[in-house]
């Protein structure tokens, strides 16, 4: 078992299942009893924690019917507590550009890493320059091996077999970390003031007072993960790309959790999704403020026209609240992208 699942586990014990029916003889347990318990909870706490106790508290009773202790098992035929259907709220691009360029330069690498890669936390929080999640400069990947967990406070598995896997570097990340490479004084590649892992915590606090200062939508910092894979929808990538980009299990799963947005979504191939918020180049772009005139820089990749520091009036991108699920499929840009020239 990982430890993050036993940590998981005993906090449902301590926390839920033993306050509620620790005293009582297992024989005495009764499915009207399991009910009772499930519906009190879900007054007082999420109802997917709710179901995570009854979950435990099945697999509990079960074993003690394999054991002998118990004829049956009570939780058999109780039924989860409904879950209501979140829909996760992403930001356009011009949304994704106005926070990054409202964020400090202390921030904006792990802010914009998270972005264009599609990172979970724990996996940001793992990075190390040589070690562990670490970005490759030779083959321009991030690859990861592993997650912290900030509740056991030490590193673990990846979330799943598919979670260990290669990301590719935008040409915006690879520049953002080789900068930071060069300033760095420890292994870690985003690190608390300690030298450890950045904390959830204060990444938060910075996470939306930046959202704030920016004037853009308040969302998740879990959310830029969900935003990641809508830019790779509109850049026209492929579904299998995609799912070994997010690390899902399969292409099936992709679709069924982002399918309804690959019909919506405004799709303009490129090769870099960076190129869809800074398409004259981040380098130039974190230069400018929110609505500066273009200055004069060589940085960067793709340099276009500023016609990107114009309002966005394309209703499609700045639309992207979610509903239900679908199975379209726009066509794909192939399962790589090109070679690239950084």
């Amino acid at each position: 078992m990982r430890p993050s699942t036993l940590t998981t586990y005993r906090w449902l014990l301590d926390h839920h299942l033993l306050p509620a029916s620790g005293t009582r003889a297992l024989t005495t347990l009764t499915p009207k009893d399991v009910q009772a318990y499930l519906a009190e909870k879900v007054q007082h706490v999420a109802p997917k924690t709710a179901n995570h106790g009854l979950v435990l508290l099945k697999e509990i009773l079960e074993a003690a019917v394999s054991w002998g202790r118990i004829p049956t098992n009570p939780t058999k035929q109780i039924r989860k507590a409904a879950v209501p259907h979140r829909e996760a709220r992403l930001w356009t691009t011009a949304e994704i550009q106005r926070f990054l360029l409202a964020a400090d330069e202390m921030w904006r690498p792990i802010f914009l890493t998270a972005v264009f890669t599609g990172l979970r936390l724990g996996e940001l929080q793992a990075m190390a320059w040589e070690s562990q999640n670490r970005p490759n400069f030779a083959t321009n990947k991030i690859e990861v091996t592993c997650s912290y967990n900030d509740r056991t406070r030490r590193l673990g598995p990846a979330k799943s077999e598919r979670s260990v896997r290669t990301v590719d570097m935008v040409p915006s990340v690879r520049q953002t970390l080789l900068a930071l490479q060069k300033s760095a004084t420890g292994a870690r590649v985003f690190s608390g003031e300690r030298g450890g892992p950045m904390p959830p915590s204060v990444l938060a606090r910075a996470f939306h007072a930046t959202i704030k200062r920016a004037g853009v939508a308040r969302i998740r910092f879990h959310d830029l993960r969900h935003t990641f894979a809508s830019l790779l929808i509109m850049a026209g990538k492929h579904p299998k790309y995609i799912c070994a980009q997010m690390g899902h299990h399969s292409a099936a799963f992709t679709l069924d959790t982002y399918g309804h947005l690959m019909d919506r979504l405004p799709v303009r191939p490129v090769e870099w999704i960076d190129d869809l918020v800074f398409p004259q180049g981040a380098a130039a772009a974190l230069k400018l403020h929110l609505y500066g005139a273009l200055q004069t820089v060589t940085e960067g990749h793709g340099v276009q026209s500023p016609e990107w520091l114009q309002p966005n009036n394309d209703a499609g991108s700045d639309n992207l609240v979610q509903s239900g699920a679908a199975g379209c499929v726009v066509g794909g840009a192939g399962l790589e992208p090109a070679a690239s020239s950084v």
